[in-house]
Formats: structure tokens, C-alpha cells, sequence
């Protein structure tokens, strides 16, 4: 399924399940390795990144 997201001011289109964590679409559609993966659980802090000016754990935040 192509899902449209904007990062960083900018309209990608991916092909996500809408299910799928940010972290993943981040780091493999999009090839943004930055945003690490760390517990999976939202506890660490790893995947932390910034949606509407609010930090979020991207590894449990679907990209729906």
C-alpha cells in the first residue's frame, strides 16, 4: 500500500504497510539510519524523533 508522508518538509511516498512502525519505514524505505532501533518497546529512547514538534518513540508509532 503507498502511504504519503512528509519528512523534513518533504512529500515521500512509501510502500508500507499502514501497520508498520515509522522506525521502519524511516530507516528502510526511506534509508534514514539515523533513528536507531534500541528496545522495541518505546522505553529507551533510541528511535526517538520529532512529529509536529513533539518527540515521539517512532518504534511503536505506525506510519498510518
Amino acid at each position: 500500500m503507498t502511504t504519503h508522508v512528509s519528512i523534513n518538509g518533504k512529500d515521500q511516498a512509501v510502500q508500507a504497510d499502514p501497520q508498520t512502525p515509522l522506525l521502519w519505514v524511516l530507516r528502510d524505505e526511506l534509508g534514514m539510519t539515523g533513528t536507531k532501533f534500541g528496545c522495541g518497546m518505546a522505553l529507551c529512547g533510541a528511535c526517538t524523533v520529532h512529529m509536529d514538534g513533539a518527540p515521539i518513540r517512532s518504534c511503536v508509532t505506525p506510519i498510518s
